[in-house]
This record gives C-alpha cells, sequence and structure tokens, in this order.
C-alpha cells in the first residue's frame, strides 16, 4: 500500500492510533497544499554576518540590522548600509510602513527612513508643542483648550489602522493623531491591558491586541453626533501569544478548516500567529481559529521568528521557537532523565529513567 498525500504531524494521540495520512515525524520533507510530499529544498550560506530584525516592505525590499548597521538588504544580497550604531545583539524591532515612510522602533531607539531616497530621520519631534485652537490669543482669549503633543513613544510591537500607526510596550497601546504619524496626544488615544502586550496586528475592521494571558479584538464605531470615536473590546483567546510569531496572510489561507483552499474567497487580509495553546488565524469581525489544538502541542516558548513563504503551491507558516533555554524544551532525541524517588517519605528508593526515543526534524502546519 502506498499514500502520496498526508494531513501533516501529529502528536497529540500514540503513534498507533493515528490514522494513515498523518506523520509521526518528517525529515527533510515539505508537504504542498494538497498534502503531497518532496524533499525540502537545501540552502547555503551567503553571509555569516549577525543579521536580525528583518522587515520586507510593500514593493519587496528587505531592510535589517546587519552587524550593527540598519540598512538595505539587496536582492543580490549585497547590503546598502543607512545608519551604524546599533547594539550587537540588537533587540527586537517593530517596523510598519506608511506611504514612503518606514518607521521603526524598539525599547532603546526609534526612527525612520524614506524608501525612495534612503534619507534617515528622526521619528517625532524633539520637544513637546502645546497647540491651541485659538490662533492669536488675546488677553480676553488666551490659548486654552490645547492639546499636549509628543512624539510617539518607543515601543516593541507597531501596526497601521484607519489613518493612525498603534503602538505596544509593556501594558499601554497608544496611537498617533489622525495623519500625524510623528505626534501623539499626551492626554488620551492609548489603551491599557490587563498583562503585557505581544502583538498588534489589524485586518479590516479592527485591531488584534494579544498579550501575555489572551487576545483581543479592537474595533471602532463612528459616532458623528459626539465627534468620537467609541472603541469596543472582546476578549477572542484565552491564552497569551508569543511575542514575535504574527505575520500579514492571505484571508483564503486563514479560512476555517471546513472551507476548501479552491473555494472563491473574497480577498482580503488576515494574521497568522503562534500561541502558548497552538497555531492560530485571525481574520475580520473578531474570527479567530486554532488550527492545531487537536493535532500537535508545541514546546513552550518565550519569543519567535517567523515568517509566510508562497511558492509553488507551497503556502508555509514557518517559524524558530526560542525556549528561552528551559531543561524541558531543550530536551533533544536520545536524552534520559534520571530521578530518584522517596516513597512514604522513606528511605527505600526506586529509580526511574525516561527516554526520548521519537524522531522529530520537521514540523509543517497545513494552512
Amino acid at each position: 500500500m502506498s499514500f502520496d498525500a498526508f494531513d501533516g504531524l501529529n502528536n497529540i494521540f500514540e503513534p498507533e492510533h493515528l490514522g494513515p495520512r498523518d506523520l509521526v515525524y518528517g525529515i527533510n520533507i515539505d508537504l504542498d497544499d494538497r498534502g503531497h510530499p518532496h524533499r525540502r529544498r537545501g540552502y547555503t550560506q551567503l553571509d555569516s554576518a549577525n543579521y536580525s530584525n528583518l522587515f520586507e516592505n510593500m514593493d519587496g525590499t528587505v531592510y535589517c540590522i546587519r552587524n550593527g548597521a540598519l540598512g538595505r538588504l539587496q536582492k543580490n544580497f549585497s547590503f546598502v548600509s543607512l545608519a551604524t550604531g546599533f547594539p550587537i545583539p540588537c533587540p527586537r524591532m517593530a517596523w510598519q510602513q506608511v506611504g514612503d515612510w518606514i518607521y521603526f522602533s524598539s525599547r532603546a531607539f526609534s526612527g525612520k527612513v524614506n524608501r525612495q531616497t534612503d534619507v534617515m530621520a528622526q521619528w517625532g519631534a524633539s520637544q513637546p508643542l502645546w497647540f491651541s485652537p485659538v490662533t492669536d490669543p488675546t488677553p480676553t482669549l488666551p490659548a486654552i483648550r490645547g492639546r499636549l503633543y509628543k512624539p510617539p513613544p518607543l515601543c516593541e510591537f507597531m501596526t497601521y489602522f484607519n489613518g493612525r500607526i498603534y503602538m505596544g510596550r509593556g501594558r499601554e497601546v497608544w496611537s498617533t493623531e489622525l495623519w500625524l504619524y510623528d505626534w501623539i496626544d499626551a492626554t488620551k488615544n492609548f489603551w491599557t491591558l490587563e498583562a503585557d502586550v505581544t502583538m498588534l496586528g489589524a485586518v479590516a475592521d479592527g485591531i488584534y491586541i494579544g498579550t501575555e494571558e489572551g487576545v483581543w479584538f479592537v474595533t471602532k464605531k463612528w459616532q458623528w453626533e459626539a465627534r468620537a470615536i467609541a472603541a469596543s473590546r472582546v476578549r477572542v483567546l484565552d491564552f497569551g501569544v508569543i511575542p514575535g510569531s504574527m505575520v500579514y496572510i492571505p484571508a483564503e489561507l486563514a479560512n476555517p478548516p471546513q472551507v476548501d483552499l479552491r473555494a472563491d474567497t473574497p480577498v482580503k487580509v488576515s494574521i497568522a500567529f503562534l500561541t502558548k495553546e497552538g497555531y492560530c488565524g485571525a481574520q475580520d469581525g473578531g474570527l479567530v481559529y486554532n488550527y492545531t489544538e487537536s493535532k500537535f502541542v508545541f514546546p513552550d516558548s518565550i519569543s519567535a521568528t517567523t515568517m509566510f513563504r508562497r511558492q509553488q503551491g507551497l503556502n508555509q507558516f514557518v517559524a524558530v521557537l526560542n525556549s528561552g533555554g528551559q531543561p524541558v524544551a531543550n530536551a533533544r532525541i536520545g536524552d534520559y532523565a534520571d530521578a530518584v524517588l522517596l516513597q512514604n517519605a522513606a528511605w527505600n528508593t526506586v529509580h526511574e529513567r525516561v527516554g526520548l526515543g521519537d524522531a522529530l526534524a520537521m514540523t509543517y502546519v497545513p494552512a
């Protein structure tokens, strides 16, 4: 008997309980969208430099940090340096493109680069600005009812939605002024969450905010009578998002499992991300699906680096997980764990040895 299509890895059940399309492990293979396996392509090292924080803008140009320099990575893998002096290793950076400007920020620095001219600039003014609607103050009409504008705060997560850039750091999410991406109102336009923010992702009708303990969907509704914006927040997941794991994907690949990939679906943008309970996709309207909760359990991780790859019938969410050095997550095939158990606080002992005998060389999660 031979099989030419598979559903991917499954580590929820014992191997004897799996179906003929389930894989216990796969070594150097990929599965396309129809489940057909083929040998994984190899790779060639082109540069041994220290790369981090890669970002691809809308025209396919890649920006990154290389050996402490921020610059543009060419298609021939040559590097054009735009600014130097960044720390090694470089902390996690957030990127967001709006028009010709690409904004970047971390806990230690921020800035923006013009993708047409390669000009680097400071993000936001160096000094706060007091702005009042009274353009010509007089002794009887001073500059009242003003706003205190400040440059955007340093952040680790960023997204763009409806004319504003949203920035997350700690438990706070700030937003810039409408169409004014270099300014924030220091007295409003911020949200406080119950846990530290680990993800910001925008879809057509709202923003997903991932934290260490859950995922929220924030949608806005215009209230023309009050000339204000009211935001409603709905909790959609009860487990935290792994920082750095979110990518934008075509909406047809984020369909619920029962919808065939070949079915006609509206053209939209969705997000995919990793949580402590599995690989998830989020769509418009606060709809979130966990694609792996019944098939695969991922190791506990403190951060991730991900990308979405689409080529020749292969749509893949590729992730590298950082376990943070936890001994359980760092166990490898062939390792043993020895334990000495004291029974009922007596001196007689029982010696146990647990061995890791299965091999796991590839993780494939169907989109």
